[in-house]
């Protein structure tokens, strides 16, 4: 017959730890105390639920009983298991503040440049990899900068972001009362000029792709409704207001049942008085010089990157053809375009202000 476990009187102080548990050390702590006390799990049965061995659960539930009786102290969190650190936490704060203020404007920081610096600031020699660690200590990640235009307006980037009262407002503009549909609108160049890119491949292969600088070029009008993934589009020869308003035309016979508000840049085939606008449509400009307040912009990288890279085509009509795939493949995924529009903001937008 198995003796009973021990350690009744710890069992407050595990129950504490369970619920306040952050790591899965911690929570295996916990368990190999509970395990047996409160559901009467053997002592084989216990390591084999959390995945140690019979001696190792013995020694946890020992280490556990002597920190609750004050025998011992409770092990240190990993940031304070630096032993061997040349400065602590706040001095490597302050060195990372002043090597790497250019980093908030979107310099480029080059590690190996960087680690003579610092090790002049820590008086020791230092290796890369702990210069790799320390970024990574205080936060600090690798990532593509956001971009703007230079002539765009920052405040009014964060003031349009406010949308509720604008779209509001202009479904009020409607004469009949429809259910309503925000869309965001663009055009995109396609062309003969070839796009090389990075590709996996097997050692030693190198890939060798098909290059191509031949000035023709098609255009990809397309409208995206970041609520439900649903994405409209033509391909066109021109940007112009009269391919403008065919486009225009053939969205709102699309939706023939619904209100929809577009919004798009203020380009002037947008602008042009002679578009006339069908009776369920009407449109909304962004600010100027601000393209990335556009979820549209995101579907033309991710057709291009798809469908487009590394890709030559002997003709006109075969780069208008994969362009058409690559157009109905999105109008067919609503999942995958809502994941890539559906910003929070717009979603947030569009349902308070319905």
């Amino acid at each position: 017959m198995a003796r009973p476990a021990s350690g009744i009187e710890h069992v407050g102080a595990a129950r504490e730890l369970l619920r306040s548990a952050k790591t899965a050390e911690e929570l295996r702590r916990a368990q190999a105390v509970l395990l047996p006390l409160d559901l009467g799990l053997s002592l084989e049965q216990t390591a084999q639920a959390i995945g140690r061995s019979v001696n190792a659960t013995c020694a946890i539930r020992t280490r556990f009983a002597k920190i609750a009786e004050g025998l011992m102290e409770p092990p240190r969190a990993k940031t304070a298991l630096r032993n061997h650190a040349f400065v602590n936490l706040e001095r490597e704060a302050r060195i990372l503040d002043e090597v790497l203020a250019d980093a908030q404007k979107g310099g480029i920081i080059m590690i190996p440049q960087l680690k003579p610096v610092i090790e002049e600031k820590v008086g020791k020699s230092t290796a890369l990899s702990t210069i790799y660690r320390m970024l990574a200590r205080h936060g600090w990640r690798k990532l593509a900068p956001d971009t703007y235009h230079p002539q765009g307006d920052k405040e009014r980037r964060e003031v349009w972001k406010k949308l509720p009262e604008a779209i509001a407002e202009a479904f009020t503009m409607f004469p009949t009362v429809r259910p309503q549909r925000v869309m965001y609108q663009d055009e995109a160049r396609f062309g003969r000029i070839s796009d090389t890119r990075y590709c996996w491949a097997e050692k030693p292969l190198h890939p060798e792709v098909k290059a191509m600088l031949i000035y023709q070029y098609t255009y990809a009008y397309a409208a995206v409704s970041p609520q439900d993934g649903r994405m409209d589009s033509l391909v066109l020869p021109e940007v112009s207001s009269k391919c403008m308003q065919i486009f225009l035309n053939e969205v709102a016979q699309r939706y023939p049942d619904e209100n929809i508000l577009m919004i798009m840049d203020g380009a002037g085939w947008h602008k042009s008085h002679h578009l006339q606008l069908p009776e369920n449509l009407h449109l909304l400009f962004l600010p100027p010089y601000s393209p990335e307040l556009n979820p549209q912009e995101h579907l033309w990288d991710e057709l291009r990157e798809k469908y487009f890279h590394n890709r030559a085509f002997d003709s006109l009509e075969a780069l208008e053809d994969q362009l058409v795939v690559g157009l109905r493949a999105l109008e067919e995924d609503h999942t995958r375009v809502k994941s890539i529009a559906g910003w929070e903001y717009i979603i947030n937008s569009i349902s308070t202000a319905n």
